[in-house]
């Protein structure tokens, strides 16, 4: 059964239930119109315009269950299933991290500057794929691999590379404690754990309630925990000029960028994102190299 509805009163209706736990104007806006974009198709232009819905008794119930989760404080994305990454829808549950803006600009960084074909990749941590899977795509004929230690990540991963058709060469390992496959790459890239846990009171509770911590948080006392084993692996498995590229805690660029110094690598650079804050560290390794090249660009 169905019945008519305008779009405008369907907009009132869904907003004025969701402000008391967004509680931000703005952010329950944005967080309206995603969910009337995805079970109705409206965007702003058809709620302008008013147009009217036929809204059945299945798609009114969907709609009050994600309504109930988002009042929950669970992130848009795992209710909705999906999240847009660089033009590309791509699946996401609480086994996976949600992809951020200062990943998609990682990746970006990686295609502008790799106009070249056939480059080798290995992405670190994939979790969703959207590194790997994005690259495969844009890097013209590359050939990726996709490094993964959570089996439901991991097969969150391989949906989306099939559902996307990127042919990723997907491995489950720990890279803390497994060596990584007698092979080289071009590219070497990862967004691993950063967050340490001393930061979670700085942070919002759908986050620490609904994303994986794994996927997020490192000891205090070890905050590079992660970087120190990329850093030390990377030489062995990188081309001559191969590029490493790692997102950061914006508190340890310098320190981050000071590991791959010291680990024979060159022309490194501390990258700041849209916000003026350190995001990402480059690096380039280059077997017959001499120490009055290295140094830090800002």
């Amino acid at each position: 059964m169905n019945y008519a509805i305008s779009s405008k009163a369907l907009y009132t209706q869904v907003y004025q239930a969701l402000l008391p736990a967004i509680q931000q104007d703005r952010e329950c806006q944005a967080i309206t119109q995603r969910l009337l974009g995805h079970y109705f198709q409206l965007n702003s232009i058809s709620i302008a315009l008013d147009e009217p819905i036929h809204l059945s008794l299945t798609q009114n119930n969907l709609l009050l269950a994600a309504i109930e989760r988002l009042s929950h404080q669970e992130p848009i994305q795992y209710v909705l299933g999906i999240t847009p990454f660089l033009g590309r829808d791509f699946r996401v549950t609480p086994a996976v991290l949600i992809p951020r803006p200062e990943t998609e600009a990682l990746v970006q960084y990686i295609i502008d500057h790799h106009p070249q074909g056939g480059k080798r990749v290995l992405d670190i941590g994939t979790g969703s794929g959207c590194i790997a899977i994005t690259l495969q795509q844009e890097l013209s004929q590359a050939i990726v691999h996709a490094l993964e230690v959570d089996p439901e990540a991991l097969q969150v991963a391989q949906e989306n590379a099939k559902k996307l058709g990127a042919m990723v060469h997907f491995i489950q390992a720990d890279i803390l404690h497994e060596p990584l496959p007698a092979q080289k790459w071009d590219i070497i890239v990862s967004n691993p754990p950063y967050v340490r846990i001393a930061e979670q009171k700085h942070m919002q509770r759908r986050v620490l309630a609904h994303e994986p911590a794994k996927a997020l948080f490192v000891p205090d006392e070890q905050p590079l925990l992660f970087y120190q084993r990329i850093v030390a692996l990377a030489p062995y498995h990188l081309v001559l000029a191969g590029k490493l590229y790692l997102e950061i805690n914006e508190v340890f660029g310098q320190v981050v960028a000071s590991l791959l110094i010291g680990a024979g690598f060159e022309r490194v650079c501390v990258v700041k994102d849209l916000h003026g804050k350190d995001r990402w560290v480059v690096g380039t390794f280059e077997r017959e190299r001499n120490s009055i090249h290295k140094h830090i660009c800002l």
